[in-house]
């Protein structure tokens, strides 16, 4: 168990050296920028989408982005992450046509997932900011909610500021800063102000 807890960081430093030997330190930046600024503007593109299917579809697409955007730098805690709220993303896009997606079980089994991911890819105490991000992501999918749904979405994305800061990614950190401000208008519009009715995240998703 030692050996594989302390062979994935290592995994981590391996591909990156591996990519900036093949590929120069430039045209690796370049690489992962790209990849970056494509997750920015896919993120835009499902902030301003008003129905629930195309937004965890965007959002599928998006967690690919950040997948290989992760583990080009190295950082596979927060791939795995990134990896589980994937997974979850298509269960959970199934829950207005199945009954078997609306389930508790899954919220339960995704959010162990997550605990349990965390072991075999930790890097130290800065871990938990994707840890807890990729937690508050299950939760954030799960509820119906409007109101609390913004509310734990805000959370999630201070914590993938968190992880953008202490890691030094740029892009990552320009993609959360803008969910966080995106997510702030909301509440305050919405939450605050009521300027629309309360109602579940799937109809409002639907019909806005």
């Amino acid at each position: 168990m030692n050996n594989l807890l302390f062979s994935l960081p290592v995994l981590g430093e391996t591909i990156v050296n591996g990519l900036i030997g093949s590929l120069g330190m430039v045209w690796f930046q370049i690489l992962i920028n790209s990849i970056g600024v494509m997750a920015i503007l896919v993120k835009v593109v499902e902030s301003q989408s008003k129905k629930r299917k195309i937004i965890i579809l965007l959002a599928i697409i998006n967690f690919l982005l950040w997948i290989t955007y992760f583990v080009l730098n190295g950082n596979l805690t927060a791939a795995t992450v990134n990896s589980i709220s994937l997974v979850q993303a298509i269960i959970f896009l199934q829950r207005e046509k199945h009954k078997w997606a609306n389930s508790k079980f899954w919220l339960f089994l995704f959010v162990s997932a997550q605990i349990v991911a965390s072991f075999f890819t930790w890097n130290g105490p800065f871990s938990l900011f994707s840890i807890a991000g990729g937690i508050l992501t299950t939760i954030a999918y799960y509820v119906l909610d409007v109101k609390l749904y913004r509310y734990f979405f805000l959370a999630l994305m201070l914590f993938w500021v968190g992880n953008g800061i202490v890691y030094f990614y740029p892009i990552a950190l320009i993609h959360d800063v803008f969910g966080v401000i995106s997510i702030s208008i909301a509440i305050i519009r919405y939450n605050f102000k009521g300027e629309q009715p309360k109602q579940n995240m799937n109809d409002n998703l639907e019909n806005n």
